[in-house]
């Protein structure tokens, strides 16, 4: 069908599935959401295509070859987040639903190949699975019209006539190559799957309401107020007893920005690129950071350096980079996740956000030191955290008292 656009092409080697899993309390009706995920995949074609990699390595799109995978079913403990009992693979299709069974309750996982679904995309997946689940049990689900195929930012960038610019917006985060990336062969037997289950720190809806509303008296984005407290986090931990010279990246979803907006639906993978530095202790004015992260964030939008970063990627990502972002703090925040329809008797209690390598393999070179992830999902503001290298064990704990402090800064201005 088509090469993968760059910021496609970020999640082809490792065949990186975005895991969207929820914790469901009551009666789960198996075949009404056996027949939704295949309603789903109707109604959304990419997800039944397939990834090639040429002699190179680049990904390439593939339209659907044979019967499309079901959902998985099996009985088992819900309260965690387990490899499928059944293997993804890129080669055969791009979205795969693992059903896990326990008494009155099922944690119901949706996976989608990150090349084709970025976090905005796959909550819109998710929503509208749990949307044709309830209208099957209710008997009223009609026939899907199929969707059609979405596209990469790079394509939405050509056709709103968005230039390259001579500057990346990252800069700040970026140090030059020595010499080109030099992928490292492929081991004589695959690594298996594997699944990254970030830590989590979970606020109650009360501290939360604290933080949002400490934004709006010092007008600064609660955005820019979590990133300030995970880079103090991070900080603390790294060195507690000086400042530490901080490098932070973070995605922006380019669609409500352009004009008209786009669906999420609609784009594979939207985020431009932002970055942010300075030199950070745990001891750092929170809301002064907050304010510089949004100061140049907003400068960098009006100018309209995010919105073209993504025409910068083949510098950053791939065999043709020049630039590295090792070592940077990547901070994805995806924001409030919508109130998911369900039919009478049934409640989401717990959405986590997961990876999945299919095949996992050695990488050309150091990435981020940490990532950051931070959502709000009924009301309680999470934040988790993946890798983090020897400081992996302490940064959870970090993270929560940085936040407890954040709420409990006092809101008078």
């Amino acid at each position: 069908m088509r090469v993968l656009a760059p910021s496609e092409q970020r999640f082809v080697r490792h065949a990186t599935y975005t895991g969207r899993s929820v914790l469901v309390e009551g009666e789960l009706d198996i075949a009404a959401l056996r027949s939704a995920f295949d309603a789903l995949l109707r109604a959304h074609p990419i997800l039944g295509c397939r990834i090639g990699e040429d002699a190179a390595g680049a990904g390439h799109l593939l339209r659907p070859a044979g019967s499309a995978v079901g959902a998985w079913v099996r009985a088992g403990d819900t309260a965690t987040v387990r490899l499928p009992g059944e293997s993804l693979d890129p080669s055969a299709q791009l979205a795969y639903l693992d059903v896990v069974s326990e008494d009155s309750r099922a944690r119901v996982t949706l996976y989608a190949h990150h090349s084709v679904a970025d976090a905005g995309h796959c909550v819109a997946l998710l929503a509208r699975l749990w949307d044709r689940y309830t209208d099957e049990v209710s008997g009223v689900a009609n026939d899907v019209a199929p969707q059609s195929y979405p596209r990469p930012l790079e394509w939405y960038a050509a056709r709103h006539g968005i230039p390259r610019s001579a500057v990346s917006g990252l800069e700040a985060a970026s140090r030059p190559l020595a010499q080109p990336p030099v992928l490292p062969p492929d081991p004589p037997t695959p690594a298996p799957a594997a699944l990254a289950r970030p830590e989590r720190t979970i606020l109650e809806p009360e501290a939360t309401a604290r933080i949002v509303e400490l934004g709006r008296r010092h007008s600064v984005t609660v955005n820019g107020l979590i990133t300030a407290a995970l880079l103090r986090a991070y900080a603390g931990e790294a060195e507690p007893d000086d400042s530490a010279p901080l490098r932070c990246v973070y995605p922006v979803d380019m669609r409500s920005r352009l004009n008209p907006p786009i669906a999420a639906a609609e784009g594979t993978n939207m985020a431009g690129l932002a970055a942010f530095a300075a030199d950070v202790t745990s001891a750092t004015d929170v809301i002064e950071l907050a304010r510089r992260i949004s100061a140049r964030l907003r400068h960098d939008l009006a100018e309209g350096i995010v919105q073209q970063s993504v025409l910068h990627f083949p510098e950053f990502f791939g065999p043709s980079a020049i630039h590295s972002l090792a070592g940077h703090i990547a901070v994805t925040n995806t924001g409030r996740v919508p109130r998911f329809r369900t039919p009478p008797g049934l409640a989401l209690t717990d959405y986590e956000i997961v990876y999945l390598s299919a095949h996992p393999r050695l990488s050309a070179g150091p990435s981020a030191a940490v990532t950051f992830l931070v959502y709000t999902f009924a009301d309680r503001l999470c934040v988790g955290v993946l890798g983090g290298g020897p400081l992996a064990d302490r940064l959870p704990s970090a993270v929560g008292r940085e936040l407890a402090t954040l709420a409990a800064v006092s809101i008078d201005v």
